[in-house]
């Protein structure tokens, strides 16, 4: 009987503990309530405008139709348009150099460049004329002889008199004579006139092999000349290019030639003179030599120097009726963004008719006067609403 009493008073004692706490936190809720409803009242106001909406910016570009005289840009190294082994075909001593024959030097057409002694050569062109003077004189006497024996076998009356009679081989052996004769001093006469080394053609010395008193065997190398009034460009054209320049008037096209050179940007005018006329398999490219020469506006002192390295522009065919865009302003899908009159973005699938450096011909799918989209845009969606930076017909 004692313990269930001891029970109840430890239950009694729970029961109170829980009721506490339920009152606790009946009063935490409820403070918490007010709180609020306080807060409710005098807090600050929320601002229940709706935000403005963001309207991507673009720079646009007005779509222009027109004719396009097409280029092919290429690059090649200026050579000489003649170089020449000069060699001697004499042999002997120089007995005059001149003071041009060393590298630079630049001679005109026929100008001495260098003698070799020619006593001997005077000797040889003195017994040649002397062999031919006694060739000639036997040919005469031999003729002589035949005109005496046909008038003596005329009077025998025996007909036609034969050929040993007429002294026909014999007259024919003179006249061979005289043949061998003259050869001999046309011979001669050459290498006197080959012991005077003269230029032949408008040309500046590359390399010197001799000096004033060397001996010089016939067939010896003695200088390097290039012309000097013209240089030729071999430049190659890819494959692919060769569709932009116009094939029937091709040979005479205009180019224009630039490099830097002494610290500037020259430039000069040029014309395609020939094609080689085949492809070169490794590269896949076609060569086409340009030459540049002198005129009225491009002396000969200004036209750009063996081994310089020039940038060389071709003129090709005209493209009709094409628009001109930046090549930022094209997609990977051969599509254009455009803002129509309504601010709205459009897409548009076009035709590229050539992809360059910097910019791209488009033949069909932009309209003449459309505003075509220049700059990104983050998130492009057709139909969106936009609003233009710019409008310009010029490139960036």
């Amino acid at each position: 009987m004692k313990t269930k009493h001891s029970n109840k008073k430890y239950y009694r004692q729970g029961a109170a503990g829980v009721g506490i706490i339920l009152l606790m936190i009946l009063g935490v809720l409820g403070a918490g309530v007010v709180g609020m409803v306080i807060l409710q009242k005098t807090g600050p106001k929320a601002d229940k405008e709706v935000p403005a909406r963001a309207i991507p910016t673009v720079r646009t570009l007005l779509a222009t139709l027109g004719d396009q005289q097409l280029t092919v840009q290429t690059q090649g190294e200026v050579k000489a348009h003649m170089s020449t082994q000069i060699s001697s075909q004499v042999m002997g001593r120089t007995t005059m150099v001149s003071s041009k024959l060393k590298s630079g030097g630049v001679f005109q057409k026929g100008e001495v460049m260098l003698e070799i002694e020619r006593a001997d050569y005077v000797s040889a062109m003195a017994q040649a004329e002397s062999a031919l003077a006694d060739a000639k004189l036997a040919l005469t006497q031999e003729q002589a002889r035949a005109d005496q024996a046909l008038r003596d076998w005329k009077k025998l009356g025996k007909g036609v008199a034969p050929d040993l009679v007429a002294r026909k081989p014999q007259i024919a052996s003179a006249t061979a004579r005289v043949t061998a004769a003259e050869a001999v001093l046309a011979r001669a006469m050459r290498d006197l006139d080959r012991t005077t080394l003269r230029a032949p053609y408008h040309c500046c010395v590359d390399r010197s092999y001799v000096d004033f008193g060397a001996h010089i065997s016939a067939g010896m190398r003695v200088v390097d000349v290039y012309s000097i009034d013209v240089r030729e460009v071999r430049v190659p054209v890819p494959l692919s290019d060769l569709a932009y320049l116009n094939d029937k008037e091709l040979i005479g096209s205009h180019v224009d030639v630039e490099a830097e050179l002494a610290g500037q940007i020259k430039t000069w005018t040029g014309k395609i003179i020939r094609s080689e006329g085949k492809v070169e398999r490794s590269t896949m490219m076609m060569y086409l030599v340009v030459e540049i020469s002198t005129s009225k506006t491009q002396v000969v002192e200004e036209l750009p120097p063996p081994g310089l390295f020039v940038n060389a522009v071709i003129k090709g065919r005209i493209m009709e009726q094409v628009v001109e865009i930046p090549r930022i302003a094209l997609r990977a899908d051969d599509a254009v963004m455009v803002v129509d009159g309504e601010n709205l973005l459009q897409v548009l699938n076009v035709q590229v008719a050539r992809t360059m450096k910097d910019t791209v011909l488009i033949s069909q799918g932009i309209p003449a006067g459309s505003q075509v989209i220049i700059s990104a845009i983050e998130t492009p969606v057709s139909g969106m609403e936009l609003k233009i930076e710019s409008l310009s017909n010029e490139q960036d």
